[in-house]
């Protein structure tokens, strides 16, 4: 169940179009066959938010946060490292370690890209999803309470990849 959650956040947390607008009805149908409650309130709540807002508000809203928020963006070494070089050294790492597990990193978005990291957790055994996240847990977590800070409805995801994580020990 939990790389279903783990899927569902990546999915939730990609740029949003169109597609994505039109596809909440279903995820939400999905996030229902969840055991977990906490996990599903957070998500529905971040569900009916988007829901309640148009497209372009809902870019806006992404834009701010993750495009433009430098202590919000979704590239998990960004925060401890910024543009220096060892952040390289980093983002190498993580792409021999997702190859290491039998999963293809392509060159289309950093291998630090939280989305990424959920979609690689979604597939690979709970002992390896929780080592890969321990390593980044401390950024995630700052990410996490800079949005809760700018009460951005995101955190509701962040919430529901913490319920996640934590029920896993």
């Amino acid at each position: 169940m939990n790389s279903f959650n783990y899927q569902m956040i990546s999915f939730l947390l990609s740029y949003p179009d169109k597609e994505l607008k039109n596809m909440l009805p279903e995820l939400k149908q999905e996030i229902e066959d969840t055991e977990e409650d906490q996990v599903k309130d957070k998500v529905l709540s971040f569900i009916k938010e988007v829901e309640g807002r148009s497209l372009d508000d809902w870019i806006t809203h992404y834009i701010e946060h993750f495009d433009f928020g430098k202590l919000t963006n979704l590239y998990v070494t960004y925060l401890k490292l910024g543009e220096q070089r060892e952040r390289g050294l980093e983002l190498l790492k993580l792409k021999k370690y997702y190859e290491a597990h039998g999963f293809d990193v392509t060159d289309k978005e950093l291998p630090d890209y939280l989305p990424l990291m959920l979609e690689f957790c979604a597939h690979v055994p709970v002992e390896i999803s929780n080592e890969l996240l321990q390593m980044h847990d401390k950024a995630i977590a700052e990410i996490h309470g800079k949005l809760k800070e700018q009460d951005s409805f995101y955190s509701l995801l962040f919430d529901a990849l913490e319920l996640t994580f934590s029920a896993q020990y």
